[in-house]
């Protein structure tokens, strides 16, 4: 009860866990150390659980089983990063779009996707698509707005 008054009226409280630093009520009575562990241990649990019952579920409950474990916001976060990282593998891109000659570590990268040799770095030079002027044109509109006075001198 003493605890509950204390943190109403807005005096620090030292951590429940570690008693060394103040806690904060945003991080349920913690320091931000222990907070942090606190949700690195939900974390394995959960990928734990998820593991053990993805081997002894059978295909049919394994949805309902990864229905129930996706409430935690924690754990859909991860999902999502492992599913991302697995359909998008990096493209590596050693050859020169135009003469297809091996450029390695030296290709040039151009704003249409492509990499390129020494000879044909420049857009004009590997015929490059992506329309440069038009682009540029809109960056300067956005960055030096026209800027005109009053041209009746009366009106104040």
């Amino acid at each position: 009860m003493d605890k509950i008054q204390n943190s109403q009226l807005g005096t620090p409280q030292l951590c429940n866990r570690c008693q060394e630093f103040y806690g904060s009520p945003q991080n349920h009575g913690l320091c931000s150390k222990c907070y942090q562990d606190l949700l690195k241990e939900k974390i394995a649990k959960s990928a734990a659980t998820m593991c053990f019952n993805k081997t002894t579920a059978s295909s049919s409950s394994s949805s309902s089983v990864s229905k129930n474990l996706s409430t935690d916001p924690l754990v859909d976060a991860m999902n999502s990063l492992k599913v991302s990282a697995e359909n998008n593998p990096p493209i590596v891109k050693n050859r020169c779009e135009s003469c297809n000659k091996k450029v390695g570590l030296t290709g040039f990268g151009c704003k249409c996707g492509g990499s390129f040799c020494g000879m044909h770095r420049y857009p004009e030079e590997h015929e490059c698509k992506l329309d440069y002027r038009t682009g540029a044109r809109l960056v300067l509109m956005k960055e030096n707005p026209v800027c005109k006075g009053d041209k009746l001198l009366d009106r104040a």
